[in-house]
Protein backbone atom coordinates (compact mmCIF):
# COMPACT_ATOMS: atom_id res chain seq x y z
CA UNK A 1 0.00 0.00 0.00
CA UNK A 2 1.38 3.49 -1.05
CA UNK A 3 1.33 5.65 2.20
CA UNK A 4 0.09 9.36 1.67
CA UNK A 5 2.86 12.14 1.46
CA UNK A 6 3.04 13.68 4.65
CA UNK A 7 4.72 17.27 3.34
CA UNK A 8 5.32 19.30 0.46
CA UNK A 9 9.08 18.67 0.12
CA UNK A 10 7.97 14.82 -0.15
CA UNK A 11 5.33 15.57 -2.94
CA UNK A 12 8.10 17.60 -4.43
CA UNK A 13 10.45 14.84 -4.49
CA UNK A 14 8.15 12.29 -6.15
CA UNK A 15 6.52 14.68 -8.79
CA UNK A 16 10.48 15.82 -9.94
CA UNK A 17 11.07 11.46 -9.65
CA UNK A 18 8.50 10.87 -11.55
CA UNK A 19 9.06 13.48 -14.47
CA UNK A 20 12.28 12.13 -14.35
CA UNK A 21 10.70 8.33 -15.27
CA UNK A 22 8.48 10.10 -17.67
CA UNK A 23 5.43 8.80 -15.54
CA UNK A 24 3.12 11.47 -15.78
CA UNK A 25 -0.20 9.57 -15.77
CA UNK A 26 1.09 7.75 -12.48
CA UNK A 27 1.39 10.99 -10.83
CA UNK A 28 -2.39 12.17 -11.79
CA UNK A 29 -3.00 8.97 -10.52
CA UNK A 30 -1.89 9.97 -7.05
CA UNK A 31 -3.62 13.17 -6.78
CA UNK A 32 -6.61 11.72 -7.17
CA UNK A 33 -6.81 9.00 -4.64
CA UNK A 34 -8.90 9.38 -1.88
CA UNK A 35 -6.64 7.79 0.96
CA UNK A 36 -9.72 8.10 3.25
CA UNK A 37 -11.30 5.51 1.03
CA UNK A 38 -8.44 3.49 0.78
CA UNK A 39 -8.23 3.23 4.17
CA UNK A 40 -11.87 2.39 5.13
CA UNK A 41 -11.94 -0.52 2.11
CA UNK A 42 -8.47 -1.85 3.91
CA UNK A 43 -10.37 -1.98 7.31
CA UNK A 44 -13.64 -3.53 6.20
CA UNK A 45 -11.26 -6.14 4.37
CA UNK A 46 -9.48 -6.91 7.59
CA UNK A 47 -12.79 -7.18 8.95
CA UNK A 48 -14.53 -9.25 7.11
CA UNK A 49 -10.74 -11.94 7.26
CA UNK A 50 -11.48 -11.87 10.87
CA UNK A 51 -14.64 -12.37 11.04
CA UNK A 52 -14.44 -15.55 8.48
CA UNK A 53 -11.54 -16.77 10.97
CA UNK A 54 -14.10 -16.49 14.09
CA UNK A 55 -16.97 -17.94 12.25
CA UNK A 56 -14.70 -20.69 11.22
CA UNK A 57 -13.40 -21.50 14.74
CA UNK A 58 -17.11 -21.14 16.30
CA UNK A 59 -18.53 -23.61 13.62
CA UNK A 60 -16.19 -25.60 14.77
CA UNK A 61 -16.36 -25.19 18.12
CA UNK A 62 -20.55 -25.99 17.38
CA UNK A 63 -19.87 -29.20 16.14
CA UNK A 64 -17.01 -30.65 17.79
CA UNK A 65 -18.14 -29.03 21.60
CA UNK A 66 -21.62 -29.78 21.42
CA UNK A 67 -23.24 -31.42 18.33
CA UNK A 68 -20.91 -34.49 18.21
CA UNK A 69 -21.00 -35.11 21.88
CA UNK A 70 -25.16 -34.80 21.71
CA UNK A 71 -25.00 -37.44 19.57
CA UNK A 72 -22.67 -39.54 21.05
CA UNK A 73 -24.89 -39.23 24.64
CA UNK A 74 -28.53 -39.70 23.06
CA UNK A 75 -27.01 -43.13 21.18
CA UNK A 76 -26.39 -44.42 24.82
CA UNK A 77 -29.13 -43.79 26.25
CA UNK A 78 -31.94 -43.28 23.17
CA UNK A 79 -30.79 -45.08 19.82
CA UNK A 80 -31.83 -48.85 19.93
CA UNK A 81 -31.42 -49.44 16.31
CA UNK A 82 -34.08 -49.38 13.84
CA UNK A 83 -36.46 -52.46 13.13
CA UNK A 84 -38.53 -54.13 10.70
CA UNK A 85 -40.60 -56.78 12.54
CA UNK A 86 -37.17 -59.26 13.03
CA UNK A 87 -34.39 -57.95 10.98
CA UNK A 88 -32.38 -54.96 11.96
CA UNK A 89 -32.36 -52.47 9.69
CA UNK A 90 -29.79 -50.27 11.36
CA UNK A 91 -27.68 -51.19 14.55
CA UNK A 92 -26.80 -48.43 17.59
CA UNK A 93 -23.63 -48.17 16.15
CA UNK A 94 -24.70 -47.52 12.71
CA UNK A 95 -26.74 -45.14 13.15
CA UNK A 96 -24.23 -43.22 15.30
CA UNK A 97 -21.93 -43.39 12.13
CA UNK A 98 -24.62 -42.08 10.05
CA UNK A 99 -25.35 -39.41 12.99
CA UNK A 100 -21.33 -38.23 12.89
CA UNK A 101 -21.59 -38.31 8.97
CA UNK A 102 -24.63 -36.67 8.86
CA UNK A 103 -22.83 -33.88 11.12
CA UNK A 104 -19.45 -33.72 9.49
CA UNK A 105 -21.32 -33.29 5.75
CA UNK A 106 -23.05 -29.61 7.53
CA UNK A 107 -20.56 -28.89 9.24
CA UNK A 108 -18.44 -28.25 5.85
CA UNK A 109 -21.31 -27.01 4.55
CA UNK A 110 -21.80 -24.02 7.17
CA UNK A 111 -17.94 -23.68 6.50
CA UNK A 112 -18.37 -23.33 2.46
CA UNK A 113 -21.11 -21.11 2.94
CA UNK A 114 -19.45 -18.90 4.56
CA UNK A 115 -16.20 -18.55 2.63
CA UNK A 116 -18.23 -18.06 -0.11
CA UNK A 117 -19.65 -15.08 1.86
CA UNK A 118 -16.79 -13.71 2.67
CA UNK A 119 -14.94 -14.04 -0.83
CA UNK A 120 -18.47 -12.13 -1.80
CA UNK A 121 -18.04 -9.46 0.60
CA UNK A 122 -14.29 -8.79 -0.08
CA UNK A 123 -14.91 -8.29 -3.84
CA UNK A 124 -17.78 -6.07 -3.09
CA UNK A 125 -15.68 -3.73 -1.07
CA UNK A 126 -13.35 -2.84 -4.19
CA UNK A 127 -14.76 -0.74 -7.20
CA UNK A 128 -13.31 -2.72 -9.77
CA UNK A 129 -14.30 -6.14 -8.12
CA UNK A 130 -17.43 -5.20 -7.66
CA UNK A 131 -19.46 -6.67 -10.76
CA UNK A 132 -17.56 -9.96 -10.11
CA UNK A 133 -18.75 -9.67 -6.14
CA UNK A 134 -22.75 -8.92 -7.56
CA UNK A 135 -21.95 -12.27 -9.96
CA UNK A 136 -21.15 -14.18 -7.04
CA UNK A 137 -24.41 -13.18 -5.15
CA UNK A 138 -26.65 -13.70 -7.86
CA UNK A 139 -24.72 -16.95 -8.06
CA UNK A 140 -26.07 -17.91 -4.68
CA UNK A 141 -29.19 -16.36 -4.25
CA UNK A 142 -30.78 -17.18 -7.93
CA UNK A 143 -30.67 -20.78 -7.57
CA UNK A 144 -32.04 -20.36 -3.68
CA UNK A 145 -34.72 -18.10 -4.89
CA UNK A 146 -35.50 -20.59 -8.15
CA UNK A 147 -35.85 -23.34 -5.73
CA UNK A 148 -38.32 -21.15 -3.50
CA UNK A 149 -40.54 -20.42 -5.99
CA UNK A 150 -40.40 -23.65 -8.02
CA UNK A 151 -41.74 -24.98 -4.49
CA UNK A 152 -44.02 -22.89 -3.73
CA UNK A 153 -45.44 -23.34 -7.45
CA UNK A 154 -45.71 -26.88 -6.85
CA UNK A 155 -47.88 -26.97 -3.73
CA UNK A 156 -50.88 -27.72 -5.33
CA UNK A 157 -49.88 -30.53 -7.44
CA UNK A 158 -48.57 -31.70 -3.90
CA UNK A 159 -51.39 -31.58 -2.01
CA UNK A 160 -53.10 -33.23 -4.95
CA UNK A 161 -50.56 -36.25 -4.71
CA UNK A 162 -50.87 -36.47 -0.90
CA UNK A 163 -55.06 -36.28 -1.67
CA UNK A 164 -54.48 -39.29 -3.82
CA UNK A 165 -52.39 -41.77 -2.00
CA UNK A 166 -54.31 -40.74 1.34
CA UNK A 167 -57.21 -42.15 -0.41
CA UNK A 168 -55.79 -44.84 -1.51
CA UNK A 169 -54.39 -46.18 1.80
CA UNK A 170 -57.72 -45.94 3.25
CA UNK A 171 -59.36 -47.73 0.21
CA UNK A 172 -56.37 -50.99 1.10
CA UNK A 173 -57.40 -50.39 4.59
CA UNK A 174 -60.64 -51.11 4.07
CA UNK A 175 -60.47 -53.96 1.74
CA UNK A 176 -57.92 -55.66 3.89
CA UNK A 177 -60.84 -55.75 6.60
CA UNK A 178 -63.37 -56.91 4.59
CA UNK A 179 -61.16 -59.64 3.04
CA UNK A 180 -60.15 -60.83 6.48
CA UNK A 181 -63.89 -61.19 7.72
CA UNK A 182 -64.38 -63.13 4.77
CA UNK A 183 -61.75 -65.54 4.93
CA UNK A 184 -62.31 -65.97 8.95
CA UNK A 185 -65.95 -66.53 7.80
CA UNK A 186 -67.67 -63.91 9.57
CA UNK A 187 -68.64 -61.97 6.69
CA UNK A 188 -70.32 -64.35 4.43
CA UNK A 189 -71.08 -63.84 0.61
CA UNK A 190 -72.93 -65.98 -1.37
CA UNK A 191 -70.30 -67.51 -4.23
CA UNK A 192 -67.07 -66.20 -2.96
CA UNK A 193 -65.89 -68.37 -1.35
CA UNK A 194 -63.20 -67.48 2.40
CA UNK A 195 -59.74 -69.08 0.51
CA UNK A 196 -60.41 -66.51 -2.49
CA UNK A 197 -59.95 -63.80 0.14
CA UNK A 198 -56.48 -63.05 -0.02
CA UNK A 199 -55.65 -63.55 -3.53
CA UNK A 200 -58.68 -60.99 -3.90
CA UNK A 201 -56.86 -58.27 -1.54
CA UNK A 202 -53.60 -58.92 -3.34
CA UNK A 203 -55.32 -57.98 -6.32
CA UNK A 204 -57.32 -55.15 -5.15
CA UNK A 205 -53.91 -53.62 -3.69
CA UNK A 206 -52.53 -53.70 -7.19
CA UNK A 207 -55.05 -52.59 -8.90
CA UNK A 208 -55.22 -49.67 -6.27
CA UNK A 209 -51.61 -49.21 -6.67
CA UNK A 210 -51.21 -48.81 -10.09
CA UNK A 211 -54.08 -46.65 -10.54
CA UNK A 212 -52.90 -43.91 -8.17
CA UNK A 213 -49.77 -44.15 -9.89
CA UNK A 214 -50.99 -43.73 -13.20
CA UNK A 215 -52.65 -40.37 -11.48
CA UNK A 216 -49.90 -39.21 -9.75
CA UNK A 217 -47.63 -39.57 -13.26
CA UNK A 218 -48.31 -36.77 -14.31
CA UNK A 219 -48.04 -34.54 -11.44
CA UNK A 220 -44.63 -35.13 -10.90
CA UNK A 221 -42.24 -32.33 -11.46
CA UNK A 222 -40.62 -32.27 -15.24
CA UNK A 223 -43.23 -34.85 -16.15
CA UNK A 224 -43.25 -33.50 -19.38
CA UNK A 225 -40.01 -33.49 -19.87
CA UNK A 226 -38.23 -35.26 -22.87
CA UNK A 227 -35.95 -37.20 -20.66
CA UNK A 228 -38.43 -38.31 -17.98
CA UNK A 229 -40.86 -39.62 -20.53
CA UNK A 230 -37.18 -41.36 -22.38
CA UNK A 231 -36.89 -43.03 -19.23
CA UNK A 232 -40.57 -43.86 -18.79
CA UNK A 233 -40.43 -45.69 -22.18
CA UNK A 234 -37.48 -47.41 -21.39
CA UNK A 235 -38.72 -49.24 -18.31
CA UNK A 236 -41.72 -50.21 -19.68
CA UNK A 237 -39.90 -51.65 -23.04
CA UNK A 238 -37.41 -53.53 -20.35
CA UNK A 239 -40.90 -54.69 -18.30
CA UNK A 240 -42.86 -55.75 -21.61
CA UNK A 241 -39.55 -57.69 -22.34
CA UNK A 242 -38.39 -59.22 -19.40
CA UNK A 243 -41.99 -60.16 -17.49
CA UNK A 244 -43.78 -61.62 -20.03
CA UNK A 245 -42.89 -65.07 -17.85
CA UNK A 246 -43.67 -63.36 -14.50
CA UNK A 247 -46.66 -62.36 -15.73
CA UNK A 248 -48.13 -65.05 -17.33
CA UNK A 249 -46.97 -66.87 -13.87
CA UNK A 250 -48.94 -64.58 -11.98
CA UNK A 251 -52.18 -64.72 -14.15
CA UNK A 252 -52.12 -67.91 -13.77
CA UNK A 253 -51.92 -67.91 -10.02
CA UNK A 254 -54.62 -66.28 -9.90
CA UNK A 255 -56.83 -68.61 -12.30
CA UNK A 256 -55.89 -71.19 -10.51
CA UNK A 257 -57.12 -69.70 -7.06
CA UNK A 258 -60.42 -68.85 -8.69
CA UNK A 259 -60.39 -72.01 -10.10
CA UNK A 260 -59.88 -73.89 -6.65
CA UNK A 261 -58.12 -76.63 -7.93
CA UNK A 262 -55.91 -77.42 -4.71
CA UNK A 263 -55.41 -75.42 -1.54
CA UNK A 264 -52.54 -75.61 1.45
CA UNK A 265 -51.91 -78.91 3.14
CA UNK A 266 -53.60 -80.54 0.02
CA UNK A 267 -52.27 -83.93 -1.39
CA UNK A 268 -52.17 -82.93 -5.35
CA UNK A 269 -50.71 -84.92 -8.13
CA UNK A 270 -49.12 -82.89 -10.88
CA UNK A 271 -47.53 -85.03 -13.63
CA UNK A 272 -45.34 -87.32 -12.07
CA UNK A 273 -45.27 -85.56 -9.08
CA UNK A 274 -47.69 -86.86 -5.87
CA UNK A 275 -47.16 -84.70 -2.42
CA UNK A 276 -48.73 -82.11 -0.28
CA UNK A 277 -48.76 -78.25 -1.29
CA UNK A 278 -46.80 -76.95 0.88
CA UNK A 279 -46.45 -73.09 -0.19
CA UNK A 280 -48.29 -70.84 -2.69
CA UNK A 281 -46.90 -68.01 -3.79
CA UNK A 282 -47.80 -65.73 -7.40
CA UNK A 283 -45.23 -67.11 -9.57
CA UNK A 284 -44.97 -70.81 -8.43
CA UNK A 285 -46.41 -73.83 -5.89
CA UNK A 286 -43.82 -75.84 -3.90
CA UNK A 287 -45.03 -79.46 -2.83
CA UNK A 288 -43.52 -81.68 -0.28
CA UNK A 289 -43.61 -85.04 -1.59
CA UNK A 290 -43.07 -88.69 0.16
CA UNK A 291 -39.57 -88.95 0.24
CA UNK A 292 -39.79 -85.22 1.69
CA UNK A 293 -38.27 -83.62 -1.21
CA UNK A 294 -39.53 -79.83 -2.55
CA UNK A 295 -40.76 -79.85 -5.87
CA UNK A 296 -41.33 -76.27 -7.08
CA UNK A 297 -43.87 -75.95 -9.78
CA UNK A 298 -44.58 -72.93 -11.91
CA UNK A 299 -48.31 -71.67 -12.32
CA UNK A 300 -48.36 -71.84 -15.86
CA UNK A 301 -47.29 -75.16 -16.01
CA UNK A 302 -49.59 -76.21 -13.22
CA UNK A 303 -52.63 -74.14 -15.46
CA UNK A 304 -51.48 -76.22 -18.31
CA UNK A 305 -51.14 -79.68 -17.12
CA UNK A 306 -54.38 -81.98 -15.48
CA UNK A 307 -54.52 -81.50 -11.48
CA UNK A 308 -55.17 -84.59 -9.50
CA UNK A 309 -56.11 -83.58 -5.85
CA UNK A 310 -56.64 -86.43 -3.91
CA UNK A 311 -58.10 -84.48 -0.65
CA UNK A 312 -60.97 -83.16 -2.26
CA UNK A 313 -61.62 -86.10 -4.87
CA UNK A 314 -64.10 -87.96 -2.39
CA UNK A 315 -66.25 -86.61 0.70
CA UNK A 316 -65.61 -87.43 4.67
CA UNK A 317 -68.06 -90.58 4.47
CA UNK A 318 -66.67 -92.21 1.83
CA UNK A 319 -63.42 -90.55 1.35
CA UNK A 320 -60.95 -91.24 -2.23
CA UNK A 321 -61.05 -94.50 -4.27
CA UNK A 322 -57.13 -95.99 -4.44
CA UNK A 323 -56.26 -99.20 -6.74
CA UNK A 324 -53.51 -101.43 -7.09
CA UNK A 325 -53.48 -104.13 -9.92
CA UNK A 326 -52.74 -107.67 -8.85
CA UNK A 327 -52.17 -110.35 -11.64
CA UNK A 328 -53.40 -114.00 -10.69
CA UNK A 329 -52.94 -117.25 -12.23
CA UNK A 330 -55.59 -119.45 -13.98
CA UNK A 331 -54.72 -122.32 -11.43
CA UNK A 332 -56.59 -120.01 -8.75
CA UNK A 333 -60.58 -119.60 -8.87
CA UNK A 334 -61.03 -116.23 -9.92
CA UNK A 335 -63.83 -116.33 -7.19
CA UNK A 336 -61.58 -116.88 -4.26
CA UNK A 337 -58.93 -114.75 -5.58
CA UNK A 338 -61.46 -111.86 -4.92
CA UNK A 339 -62.53 -112.85 -1.56
CA UNK A 340 -59.20 -113.38 -0.74
CA UNK A 341 -57.94 -109.87 -2.03
CA UNK A 342 -60.87 -108.21 -0.62
CA UNK A 343 -59.90 -109.96 3.01
CA UNK A 344 -56.48 -108.39 2.83
CA UNK A 345 -57.91 -104.70 1.99
CA UNK A 346 -59.77 -104.90 4.98
CA UNK A 347 -57.07 -105.91 7.29
CA UNK A 348 -55.44 -102.94 5.97
CA UNK A 349 -55.00 -100.02 8.10
CA UNK A 350 -56.19 -96.55 7.16
CA UNK A 351 -58.81 -98.97 4.56
CA UNK A 352 -62.64 -97.94 5.07
CA UNK A 353 -64.56 -101.12 5.70
CA UNK A 354 -67.73 -99.03 4.17
CA UNK A 355 -68.25 -99.08 1.40
CA UNK A 356 -66.38 -102.06 0.72
CA UNK A 357 -63.43 -103.02 -1.07
CA UNK A 358 -64.15 -103.96 -4.63
CA UNK A 359 -61.91 -106.08 -7.14
CA UNK A 360 -62.34 -105.33 -11.15
CA UNK A 361 -61.10 -107.54 -13.79
CA UNK A 362 -59.21 -105.77 -15.77
CA UNK A 363 -57.96 -108.05 -18.54
CA UNK A 364 -57.39 -111.82 -19.31
CA UNK A 365 -53.87 -112.84 -20.38
CA UNK A 366 -52.39 -115.62 -22.17
CA UNK A 367 -51.09 -116.93 -18.43
CA UNK A 368 -53.21 -114.98 -16.20
CA UNK A 369 -55.76 -112.41 -15.50
CA UNK A 370 -55.05 -108.64 -14.41
CA UNK A 371 -57.10 -107.72 -11.97
CA UNK A 372 -57.48 -104.52 -9.95
CA UNK A 373 -58.17 -103.98 -6.22
CA UNK A 374 -59.79 -100.72 -5.27
CA UNK A 375 -60.27 -99.38 -1.94
CA UNK A 376 -61.63 -96.46 -0.01
CA UNK A 377 -59.37 -94.43 2.21
CA UNK A 378 -59.80 -90.91 4.06
CA UNK A 379 -56.09 -90.72 4.28
CA UNK A 380 -54.57 -90.24 0.70
CA UNK A 381 -51.71 -88.32 1.80
CA UNK A 382 -50.60 -92.15 3.12
CA UNK A 383 -51.37 -93.63 -0.06
CA UNK A 384 -47.21 -94.92 0.07
CA UNK A 385 -47.92 -96.87 3.51
CA UNK A 386 -51.69 -97.96 1.96
CA UNK A 387 -49.67 -99.79 -0.83
CA UNK A 388 -46.87 -101.54 1.02
CA UNK A 389 -50.01 -102.63 3.93
CA UNK A 390 -51.82 -104.04 0.93
CA UNK A 391 -48.92 -105.39 -0.52
CA UNK A 392 -47.75 -107.48 2.40
CA UNK A 393 -51.27 -108.52 3.73
CA UNK A 394 -52.20 -110.29 -0.16
CA UNK A 395 -48.95 -111.92 -0.03
CA UNK A 396 -49.57 -113.43 3.66
CA UNK A 397 -52.97 -114.51 2.81
CA UNK A 398 -52.35 -115.99 -0.34
CA UNK A 399 -49.20 -118.04 1.09
CA UNK A 400 -51.76 -118.75 3.79
CA UNK A 401 -54.34 -120.21 1.56
CA UNK A 402 -51.12 -122.00 -0.48
CA UNK A 403 -51.79 -119.87 -3.58
CA UNK A 404 -48.32 -119.50 -5.32
CA UNK A 405 -47.91 -115.65 -6.58
CA UNK A 406 -45.88 -116.86 -9.64
CA UNK A 407 -47.33 -116.80 -12.87
CA UNK A 408 -45.88 -119.40 -15.70
CA UNK A 409 -44.97 -117.85 -18.64
CA UNK A 410 -45.23 -119.71 -21.62
CA UNK A 411 -42.43 -120.15 -24.30
CA UNK A 412 -42.60 -120.23 -28.17
CA UNK A 413 -41.22 -123.51 -29.37
CA UNK A 414 -39.87 -123.24 -32.89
Amino acid sequence: MILPPKDTEQLLFIENTLRFYKLPSMLEYLKEIDWVEVSRMAGLSIAVAAGQVIVYKMILKLFKKIINPFILNKSRNNFSGIKFRNYTLLTSARLVHIGFFCSKAIMYALLLISFYISITLLFGIYPGTRSFALALFHGLLNPFLSIVQSCIAYIPNLLRIVVIVVITRYLIKFARVVMKEIEEKRLVIHGFYPDWAPATFNLIRFLAYAFMIILIFPLLPDSESTAFRGVSVFLGILLSLGSTTIISNVVAGLVLTYMRSFKMDDRVKVGEVIGDVVEKTPFAVRIKTNKKEIVTVPNSTLLSSNVVNYSTSGDEKHGVIIFMPVTVCYDVPWRRAVDLMTEAAKKTEGVLHEPAPFVLMKNLGNDASDMELNVYTNEPENQPRIFSELNKNIRDIFEANGISMTVPRLVDVV
